[in-house]
Order: structure tokens, then C-alpha cells, then sequence
């Protein structure tokens, strides 16, 4: 009998407001969302979607990530210097997962800059 192909099961975590300022320094159209997903299905099944932003400031993006079955994490915008909330929310939550669901075993980090080094 063949052996059955392992299941990757995934977490997601996008660091949206970071995403969207790229996007925008970029000048790029827009973020599909849709897109991501679609190649990260090819490797696996997501399990858990969280987007990360302060969502009133964000509000016209907020239907679309609803739409992908996003969790969607108020961050609000505090002036201040410093790490960035989102940031830390993000691996509070990824290590949480990591030690609580042992059926999760890839984590993918959506967002513009290399905070999350250490968590890798």
C-alpha cells in the first residue's frame, strides 16, 4: 500500500498595515490577498488566518480579508517609538500556536521587514 502524502498544515500571519504601506511605496495597483493564498494552498491546507492592523485606518481593505476568512487583529495606532505592536501581537500569537497545536507545523509571516527574524 502507498504511503498517504503528508498534510502541512499551516498558520498565517500577515502584518497588514506593513503590507499595505509596501504596497503603496511601491506603487503597485493593489495587494491581492486572493493570490497568496492561492499558492500557499498548493502546498498545504492554512488553518489559521490572522491579519494584523489598525483597522480603522485600514477600513476599505477589511470586506476582502473577511471575504478569505481572515481573523482580523485590532492593533491601534499608538505615536510612540518603539517596536511596533503588531509586531509583537504576532509572535506572542505564533508562539502560542506553536506550543498549544501540535498539528501545526509551517508558519507563514506576511509582511515588509525582517522584525521576525528571530522568531524564525
Amino acid at each position: 500500500m502507498a504511503a498517504q502524502p503528508e498534510i502541512t498544515n499551516m498558520a498565517l500571519f500577515c502584518d497588514f498595515e506593513n503590507v499595505a504601506l509596501g504596497v503603496r511605496d511601491a506603487k503597485y495597483a493593489q495587494f491581492d490577498i486572493k493570490k497568496v493564498l492561492e499558492r500557499l494552498l498548493l502546498k498545504g491546507s492554512i488553518v489559521v488566518k490572522k491579519a494584523y492592523c489598525d483597522w480603522d485606518r485600514y477600513k476599505e481593505f477589511k470586506a476582502t480579508m473577511h471575504e478569505a476568512a481572515f481573523e482580523l487583529i485590532e492593533i491601534p495606532h499608538v505615536r510612540q517609538s518603539g517596536k511596533n505592536s503588531a509586531d509583537i501581537r504576532m509572535v506572542v500569537d505564533a508562539l502560542d500556536l506553536c506550543y498549544t497545536k501540535a498539528h501545526m507545523d509551517t508558519f507563514v509571516i506576511i509582511s515588509g521587514d525582517s522584525d521576525f527574524s528571530p522568531l524564525v
